[in-house]
């Protein structure tokens, strides 16, 4: 085991930016693309519509595959998604799968500009020292709604900021959609507190995002870092920790996942925050039974 940053992606929106100890292990498959022949020997036409549902069918299926290099193949090379998903510090798993076959797309900005992406969700942040008018302001842009309703997931949305690059539409930046309660405390369920540490350590409220543009400070006091115990007091098949409301979840697996373990003990990891009010749960699962060892409401001081 070795101490590494993880990149998690959660149903169709964003991905979650996370840290702990993680084995080894991104897949190296590569996907293929068959390139049709034209049947009439000559040049294709060009489409007369931009095929934005395909590129991100594209994404979305590299992301199941757990294939990082498919990924940043449709991906803006100006994309700040590019470089976490080509550095080799960063691991990359898929948080489930889902059927693609119900991904509906809608184009809700046809003719996007720079100051449309910079609104999106996380954008201002991931960008705060970006020139994007340098990079992407002479392409076109369009902001596409992406909708996956399947069982396996529930209902998942979030909206795409698509970019040329050369002739080729790219992913620029996601957006998740936000479903999140006018007030969270109502969502609230009673505190439990680990205070035998069998599982919890302590939970840092506040700490920077990982990797935070220097100098950027728009997301600093909503992610929190869980830190595991050094001595556990039970064993768990896996770790489960999660901000219930802005849906940010990172699972420590034990080195053998048929065999319960105490291999997470020691590590942490970051999720992110709700900054209007969310809660940790931390949740100890063996076999079928899992088992909430710890839950703390995150309320910001006014």
């Amino acid at each position: 085991m070795e101490r590494r940053t993880y990149l998690v992606t959660a149903g169709i929106g964003t991905s979650s930016l996370l840290a702990g100890c993680l084995s080894d292990g991104p897949s190296d498959d590569e996907s293929d693309g068959d390139d049709e022949p034209d049947p009439d020997g000559g040049e294709s036409e060009p489409e007369s519509e931009p095929d934005h549902e395909q590129v991100i069918e594209t994404y979305l299926e590299a992301a199941q595959a757990e294939d990082p290099d498919a990924m940043a193949a449709v991906v803006h090379s100006a994309s700040p998604l590019q470089g976490l998903l080509t550095d080799p510090e960063w691991e990359f798993e898929s948080s489930g799968s889902a059927d693609l076959d119900a991904l509906e797309t809608e184009v809700v900005t046809a003719d996007g500009s720079v100051a449309d992406v910079r609104e999106l969700e996380g954008a201002e942040f991931w960008f705060a020292e970006s020139d994007l008018e340098a990079e992407i302001d002479d392409a076109e842009i369009v902001l596409v709604r992406a909708e996956l309703d399947d069982a396996a997931v529930g209902d998942s949305a979030g909206v795409y900021a698509l970019v040329t690059e050369g002739d080729e539409w790219k992913i620029f930046w996601i957006e998740s959609e936000d479903d999140t309660p006018e007030d969270p405390e109502e969502a609230f369920e009673p505190e439990i507190i680990d205070t035998d540490d069998d599982v919890v350590e302590r939970i840092e409220w506040g700490v920077d995002a990982v990797n935070a543009p220097e100098g950027s400070d728009s997301d600093t006091g909503y992610y929190a870092r869980v830190h595991l115990t050094d001595e556990p007091g039970r064993k768990a098949d896996l770790i489960r920790i999660e901000s219930t409301i802005a849906d940010s979840t990172f699972e420590f697996y034990g080195e053998d996942k048929t065999e319960p373990s105490t291999s997470w003990a020691g590590t942490w990891a970051n999720v992110r925050l709700n900054a209007d009010g969310d809660q940790i749960v931390v949740t100890a699962v063996r076999g079928d039974t899992e088992t909430v060892v710890h839950r703390e409401h995150y309320e910001p001081s006014d």
